[in-house]
C-alpha cells in the first residue's frame, strides 16, 4: 500500500523485434474504487511507462493523451504488462512523436491509449494577449481557507488528498460546476506533482450528483459507481513546476503539491456523463497563513492541463462484483 509516487512506478522488461517496449506494473489495492483500480491511477501507470520510454530522446515531454478503458482492470491478475509502440511518422514527425500504448492483464487488453510527445522547451508560437487570457477559475485563495479530507466509502485512496472547496463555483447559472484546491496529504516532500500524476487530479473530481447533493439531500448519498470510459488530457506546462531560483527566471512561486481543479459536469443523459476539467497552479498550499494575498493573484496563475472524460453512472454493486482473491499460480 504505497504512496502514489511509488505505486505508479513501472519496470522496463524488454524491447521486442518490432520496436515494442514492454513494462510491468503492480496494482496496489489502496488505489482503487471499492474493488477496481481507479481510472486515474491506471492512467498514471500508462503515463509512467510512456514517459520512461521517451527519456533521452528529442521528444521527452508528454503533450497529449487519450486513454480508452475497455475493461475493468483487476487486482487479481497474475501479470500486468504495458506495451509501447511508436506509430509510423507522419508530416508532424519533426515536432511530435506518436505512441500507441496498451495495458494487458493476463494477455487480455484492458486499456489502450494514444499519446503525443514533444519538446516544450523548443515550442514557439503565439499566445493570447494578456487582456484575453483567462484568470484562474477557482476564486477562493488557498491560503485563506480550511483544508479537509474527504472520506468516501468507495475511494480507498481518499486519505492521500486534502481539499478546500470553492462553494461559489456551483452557483453558476444553473450549470453543474465544481471548483476546489486539492493537494497531497503527505507533507514530507515524498509526493510530487509530476506529469504522470495529473490523470489522478483530473479523475478525482466530484460526481455531478455529489455537487447537486450539497443543496438537494435526495442526491447526496446515491450508491453509484462512476467508471471512466475515455479520459483525454492536454499538458500545457512542463512538470515538475519550476520555482524561483531554479534557473527559469520566474518570479512567481507556485505551490509544489497543490492544484486548482475546475470542472463542468452539465451533460448527463441516460447514465452517461461528460466532465470537462481545467487544472491550475496554486499560489501556495491550502491554509498557508504565511502567503501574502493580493487582488491580482488569479491573473498570475497558470493553466497546467485541460482535459475531460466520458464515463458511466452504474449501480455500485457492479463494482463489488469484481472483488476476488489473488489468482492462483499456474501449475
Amino acid at each position: 500500500m504505497a504512496p502514489l509516487g511509488k505505486a505508479k512506478q513501472t519496470t522496463f522488461v524488454e524491447t521486442r523485434d518490432d520496436g515494442t517496449k514492454v513494462y510491468t506494473a503492480t496494482m496496489d489495492p489502496e488505489w482503487t474504487i471499492t474493488a477496481v483500480p481507479f481510472g486515474g491511477f491506471t492512467m498514471a501507470l500508462v503515463l509512467n511507462a510512456a514517459i520512461q520510454s521517451q527519456q533521452n530522446t528529442s521528444h521527452e515531454d508528454i503533450i497529449y493523451i487519450t486513454c480508452f478503458f475497455l475493461k475493468a482492470v483487476s487486482l487479481a491478475a497474475e501479470c500486468t504488462e504495458i506495451h509501447i509502440k511508436p506509430m509510423r511518422p507522419g508530416k508532424i514527425a519533426s515536432r511530435f512523436t506518436h505512441l500507441r500504448v496498451d495495458l494487458f492483464q493476463d494477455d487480455t487488453l484492458k486499456i489502450t491509449a494514444n499519446l503525443i510527445f514533444g519538446s516544450m522547451s523548443l515550442e514557439a508560437g503565439p499566445n493570447l494577449p494578456i487582456g484575453h487570457r483567462p484568470k484562474c477559475p477557482v476564486k477562493i485563495h488557498p491560503g485563506t481557507v480550511m483544508r479537509f479530507s474527504r472520506k468516501y466509502k468507495m475511494q480507498n485512496f481518499s486519505k492521500h488528498f486534502e481539499w478546500a472547496i470553492d462553494k461559489s463555483a456551483s452557483k453558476n447559472h444553473g450549470e453543474v460546476v465544481f471548483g476546489a484546491w486539492t493537494e497531497f496529504a503527505d507533507k514530507s516532500g515524498e509526493e510530487k506533482l509530476e506529469a504522470d500524476t495529473l490523470g489522478m487530479f483530473l479523475d478525482i473530481s466530484n460526481s455531478p450528483f455529489f455537487v447537486i447533493g450539497a443543496e438537494d439531500p435526495d442526491y447526496a448519498n446515491m450508491d453509484m459507481w462512476w467508471p471512466s470510459v475515455v479520459i483525454s488530457l492536454e499538458f500545457k506546462v512542463k512538470l515538475p513546476l519550476e520555482q524561483p531560483g531554479s534557473g527559469s527566471g520566474s518570479t512567481v512561486p507556485f505551490a509544489p503539491t497543490t492544484l486548482g481543479h475546475f470542472s463542468r459536469k452539465s451533460h448527463v443523459r441516460n447514465g452517461r456523463y461528460t466532465d470537462l476539467v481545467e487544472l491550475w497552479t496554486a499560489p501556495c498550499s491550502i491554509r498557508d497563513e504565511k502567503c501574502v494575498v493580493d487582488e491580482d493573484w488569479r491573473e498570475r496563475m497558470v493553466c497546467v492541463a485541460v482535459g475531460g472524460q466520458m464515463g458511466l453512472i452504474v449501480p455500485a454493486t457492479l463494482n463489488a462484483r469484481h472483488r476476488s482473491t489473488p489468482a492462483k499460480p499456474k501449475l
